[in-house]
C-alpha cells in the first residue's frame, strides 16, 4: 500500500489560484516505484564528493518519501560533519529546493539506493555524477550530465516552467530553490523571469502542456541550473 506523510500546503490565493494548487501530500507505491504528489513538496539534499584520481564522484541523496526536510534538523548540518561521516573531500547542502513535476518514476539503482542517517535526518541515495577535476563547481546555465533512472511526469493542464537556450534548446524545471533566494516561492515561479539574469538569447516561458508530458532518463539526465541554483532538465 501506498505511505503518506503531509507537506505544508500553498495558500491558493492570487497567481497561485489561477496556475493550480500544488498537491499538499507525497505518495509512495513500491511496487511501481512510484512517487506521486510530489508538486511543490520540499525536500533537502546531502551530496559528498569522492576523489578518485582525476576524477570526483558526487552522490546525491535526498529526503523526499522519508520526510520534508524539517528546519530544525536540517539547519543542524554542517558541511564539516558530513565530510567526516562520507569520508569525502566535499559536501554539498544542498537544499531547501521544492520539486515541480506530479510523479517521479524511479528505476535500477535511482529505485534502490540504500538510506542513510545524518543527524537525525533520513535520506535516499538518487542518483550520481561523474565531475572532472574542473567540474567542482556548477556554473549557470551550463549543462552537465547526471546518471540517473528516472520519468518525471507533469500532468496535463498545469503549468511546466521552462529555460530556452539561444540555441532553442527547452529545459522543463525541476525543482525550484531557496538558497539564494529564501523568499521564492512556488506561486512566485511564473514570473521568475525578472529575477533571473538570463545570459543573451535565453528565455523563461511558462507553458501547459495539453497532454501529459514526460521527462525521460535513461541512464543519464542532462540538467542546466539559474543563477538561482533552480534546476532545470532538457527536454527531450
Amino acid at each position: 500500500m501506498p505511505t503518506t506523510h503531509p507537506l505544508r500546503t500553498l495558500a491558493a490565493l492570487g497567481l497561485a489560484a489561477c496556475i493550480g494548487a500544488p498537491a499538499v501530500a507525497v505518495t509512495i507505491d513500491p511496487a511501481t516505484h512510484t512517487i506521486a504528489g510530489v508538486r511543490d513538496a520540499r525536500y533537502c539534499e546531502i551530496i559528498p564528493v569522492q576523489r578518485s584520481g582525476f576524477h570526483f564522484l558526487a552522490t546525491v541523496y535526498n529526503t523526499l518519501g522519508l520526510n520534508d526536510c524539517p528546519a530544525p534538523l536540517w539547519d543542524n548540518i554542517t558541511e564539516a560533519e558530513m565530510k567526516k561521516q562520507f569520508d569525502a573531500v566535499k559536501v554539498l547542502l544542498n537544499g531547501p529546493r521544492h520539486f515541480v513535476m506530479d510523479k517521479i518514476i524511479a528505476a535500477g539503482s535511482t529505485a534502490s539506493g540504500k538510506t542513510v542517517d545524518a543527524r537525525g535526518l533520513q535520506l535516499t541515495q538518487r542518483a550520481s555524477i561523474d565531475l572532472d577535476i574542473f567540474g567542482m563547481r556548477s556554473e549557470p546555465y551550463r549543462e552537465r550530465t547526471i546518471a540517473r533512472e528516472t520519468r518525471y511526469v507533469f500532468e496535463a493542464g498545469k503549468p511546466v516552467f521552462v529555460l530556452v537556450s539561444a540555441e532553442g534548446k527547452r529545459y522543463a524545471m525541476q525543482a525550484y530553490a531557496q538558497m539564494r533566494d529564501k523568499t521564492l516561492s512556488y506561486a512566485d515561479l511564473p514570473g521568475l523571469a525578472a529575477r533571473l539574469k538570463l545570459p543573451a538569447g535565453w528565455r523563461y516561458e511558462v507553458m501547459t502542456p495539453d497532454k501529459e508530458l514526460v521527462l525521460g532518463a535513461k541512464g543519464e539526465a542532462i540538467i542546466v541550473q539559474d543563477d538561482l541554483d533552480d534546476t532545470y532538465q532538457l527536454i527531450d
